[in-house]
């Protein structure tokens, strides 16, 4: 990689990415009204946020091509990876403290630091960082908005239902259908090196894990609801035809 300053300085940047990190979450502590956990999640909503913003537009997510995804990486991509290493090392280091049963969270995490390292030794994986950034934190937002609306009192609130179902719906599409196309994608193809495909490939089994979880939660929270409307519903239609 043609970036000798940058990357002769790597280890450095992604310490003081890390000391950003962990400040910011210190900071957002540092009355003592905020539990942990509340704190961990504003600094991931940060993050979140501004990684499918900034990772939609190095992506270029309105016309993806081959050319595009292989194209040199320049020191944005650079810098985002950096930014992003910093927030997934923090991260995991929180959840080791205070999640450490949380195993499949431990392997995500684990897993997107070990990527983006993987990532930033290659030269042209700037774009394809950029996308799979953005692939995995679009719906992080809406998932940490969720959680704040709950744990403030708004968990029965028509507001909460909308984030709740739209993250829901999101989650389900991204990671689901249109993750599946993608991993068929990325293993049929040969723009992209061994390690790329064995990375892609965690994330999806992670990814598969997730929505395991997720589809018990909506059969558990909102079937009996659809089940009982459902009934009303051809009740109704007795009633009107009889």
């Amino acid at each position: 990689m043609e970036l000798g300053p940058e990357l002769s300085t790597a280890s450095l940047l992604k310490l003081i990415s890390f000391v950003t990190w962990s400040w910011l979450y210190l900071w957002f502590a540092r009355d003592g009204n905020k539990s942990p956990e509340w704190c961990s999640r504003a600094v991931t909503l940060l993050h979140g946020s501004v990684a499918t913003v900034v990772g939609l537009y190095q992506c270029g997510a309105e016309a993806i091509t081959p050319c595009r995804l292989t194209m040199k990486t320049t020191p944005w991509h650079y810098a985002l990876m950096l930014w992003s290493w910093g927030y997934f090392a923090f991260d995991l280091l929180w959840c080791f403290v205070y999640w450490g049963d949380h195993y499949l969270m431990l392997v995500h995490h684990t897993s997107a630091l070990v990527a983006v390292t993987v990532y930033t030794q290659k030269d042209y994986t700037g774009c394809t960082f950029a996308c799979t950034l953005a692939f995995l934190e679009v719906t992080n937002p809406l998932l940490q908005l969720r959680w704040f609306l709950k744990s403030n009192g708004y968990a029965k609130t028509v507001l909460y239902t909308m984030v709740e179902v739209t993250y829901l719906v999101t989650f389900l599409f991204v990671r689901g259908i249109l993750g599946t196309y993608i991993m068929m994608r990325i293993l049929k193809s040969d723009i992209f090196d061994v390690d790329e495909k064995l990375i892609s490939l965690v994330f999806y089994i992670v990814s598969v894990a997730f929505i395991y979880d997720i589809v018990g939660y909506v059969l558990y929270r909102y079937k009996p609801k659809i089940v009982r409307r459902f009934q009303t519903f051809l009740r109704t239609c007795r009633v009107n035809f009889e």
